[in-house]
């Protein structure tokens, strides 16, 4: 078996502990996704306050991270104070490589430090350290101070405790940057008082599997290379997933104007082919041959000079219709300073939207914002950053500042994650997707953009949702690369040389098994989220999405979505709550972890 142990870092105690990970454990969860939800199930009590030192941070990487190109990534996980629901946020760059050559799978950070500091991580020293030189730089500051180093930090925003903060690693050097966005990590980070990870790993590939076999390995190797190389760089063009800008328009699923319309006349000047204009260079993680990190730079106008290492379809859209902003200057500007004090662009853009259809129907008297207002935009994001003004209150999220302002009606979330850009009533699947992934709308859970509803029908959606959810949380144990499975022209052949690979390097794993641990880990997930008070009355969706749209008339019926839900609780093996029964637990083996979740699910009987 490979290396498995994790890094156990008490910030309260100052006091940092191997640990051995149980190998019954390694078998059920392996590595990912699946071992942090494992730890903080265990040990994140229920009703804990995610901004208290009770609440804790799991970073993870898979065993297959450093060993096989492509498998770069890490996750960053704790229970959200976004959403209060289980959180996990996954990035690439340089960071899951230096992590996985420390020979540590992950690492559990708990407890609160008494003033800023940073983990320090190398050969010669594991050490916790003063970062009260640190307070108040933005994250590219501390990249600057730490050269030579994988560094991942926080901002301003972590530090102050926005809902909505981020965590960023590599923004400086030569490989592709990471962004651990969703869910309001970041100010977990910032309520530990812990700034940045700063790392260099030390092992060879030899140390960490010992027993790795080199004749299956190279095998593997041709093959998953020629599907990159054939099919993944091809399909994914400039990078940055910036092809599903075109195809978003001409489906008119694009987030006009907080999601009042999905039509956008001016999507071509956002579109792939225009950021070609702008793009100065493309950055890979290590060890991947697919250079998705798109560079870009404003050579004309008001904003010309400014430079942004990393562009995506997500930032684009959010950022872009959604505000009425079809500039690619103005979103190079923006989506710098996002990054600088560390804010997720997604959620930011939802804020930015939500305001300024809040401005225009008089909802709103502190402040005003109109759409397109570049300008306005900006010193709304600092406000939100220092939590200066109004922007104390949306920091808290648009599910909570809606609530507080009482117009919950015009604000875009799921479970209180503002909502992507996608608008499911172009693409009926969507909804279901949304509604039910773990930590609050996200498309990437299960991406069934490109299904017709028309062409599927109600358990055909049902069971495509449920499929690619456990698909991708085994995938997410792994960590591999979205964009691999993403564009490769059949997943399903990625997910068993993924399988292969894990034998090569020891594991004892059929494929039956390995998608049996994507469905373990999402029902663990589920479960988290019921000890948190979540079930059926949590997976719905925003007000907006049944009304009818002002361009389309589109709009989702309820009924119809509540069917849906319902085909999806029978094949997920839920009670109509959406509780999984103890048929369904046994079944994956998780009755020995559950402790007292019969009790806690009881609650909603």
């Amino acid at each position: 078996m490979h290396y498995a142990k994790i890094l156990r870092v008490n910030l309260t105690e100052k006091r940092i502990e191997e640990e051995e990970i149980p190998a019954k454990v390694i078998e059920k969860f392996i590595g990912g996704k699946g071992l942090a939800a494992y730890y903080l199930y265990r040990e994140v009590k229920p009703g804990t306050d995610p901004l208290g030192p009770e609440n804790k941070l799991a970073i993870f990487t898979g065993p297959l991270t450093f060993i096989y190109p492509s498998f770069a990534r890490y996750v960053v996980a704790s229970k959200s104070p976004l959403t209060k629901t289980f959180s996990d946020s996954y990035a690439g760059g340089a960071f899951g490589i230096e992590l996985r050559k420390t020979g540590y799978m992950g690492i559990i950070i708990e407890g609160k430090a008494d003033e800023l500091v940073y983990l320090k991580i190398t050969k010669d020293e594991i050490a916790i350290k003063d970062g009260r030189g640190l307070k108040g730089k933005t994250t590219y500051e501390v990249a600057r101070a730490f050269k030579g180093y994988s560094v991942l930090t926080i901002g301003p925003a972590g530090e102050n405790l926005v809902k909505f903060a981020g965590v960023f690693n590599d923004l400086l050097g030569p490989t592709r940057p990471g962004v651990a966005a969703r869910g309001g990590l970041g100010a977990v980070f910032g309520s530990k008082n812990l700034k940045a990870i700063v790392i260099k790993g030390w092992m060879g590939i030899k140390e960490l599997v010992p027993k790795l076999d080199k004749s299956s390995m190279k095998r593997i190797m041709k093959e998953y290379l020629d599907i990159i190389m054939k099919e993944v760089i091809p399909g994914m063009g400039l990078g940055g997933n910036l092809p599903a800008f075109k195809m978003a328009a001409e489906a008119k699923m694009l987030p006009v104007r907080n999601f009042q319309s999905g039509q956008y006349n001016g999507w071509k000047e956002l579109s792939e082919n225009s950021w070609k204009k702008n793009t100065v260079d493309k950055k890979t993680c290590p060890t991947c041959p697919v250079r998705c990190g798109v560079s870009v730079k404003a050579f004309t106008g008001p904003f010309k000079g400014s430079e942004v290492e990393r562009i995506e379809y997500e930032t684009v859209a959010m950022n872009g219709p959604n505000l009425g902003i079809n500039d690619r200057n103005a979103l190079i500007v923006i989506t710098r300073r996002l990054n600088e004090l560390g804010l997720d662009s997604i959620s930011a853009g939802s804020v930015g939207a939500f305001v300024m259809e809040a401005s225009e129907k008089g909802l709103l008297k502190e402040f005003q914002l109109k759409w397109g207002d570049v300008e306005g935009y900006l010193k709304l994001i600092e406000m939100i950053a220092y939590r200066r003004g109004i922007g104390d209150l949306l920091a808290e999220g648009v599910a909570e500042a809606s609530k507080r302002l009482g117009i919950e009606n015009i604000a875009i979330h799921v479970k209180g994650l503002e909502v992507p850009a996608y608008d499911p009533r172009a693409a009926v699947g969507m909804a279901l997707a949304y509604a039910t992934a773990d930590r609050g709308g996200c498309h990437l859970r299960a991406w069934v953009v490109t299904e017709s509803a028309e062409t599927l029908t109600p358990e055909d959606l049902a069971r495509l949702t449920k499929y690619l959810q456990d698909r991708n949380a085994a995938l997410w144990t792994l960590i591999i690369c979205d964009n691999i499975s993403a564009y490769a022209a059949d997943p399903d052949r990625v997910v068993k040389l993924s399988v292969d690979m894990l034998r090569s390097i020891g594991f004892e794993i059929t494929l039956d098994e390995f998608l049996k641990t994507g469905e373990r880990i999402y029902n663990l997930t589920r479960m988290f989220n019921v000890r948190e008070g979540f079930d059926r009355r949590s997976d719905t969706l925003p007000p907006r999405f049944f009304e009818r749209r002002q361009d389309t008339g589109w709009k989702l019926e309820r009924r119809d979505f509540e069917k849906l839900l319902d085909e999806y609780y029978r094949l997920r093996g839920w009670d109509s709550r959406g509780i999984p029964t103890t048929e369904t637990l046994d079944k994956l083996g998780l009755r020995e972890l559950v402790g007292s979740y019969e009790s806690e699910a009881s609650r909603h009987s």
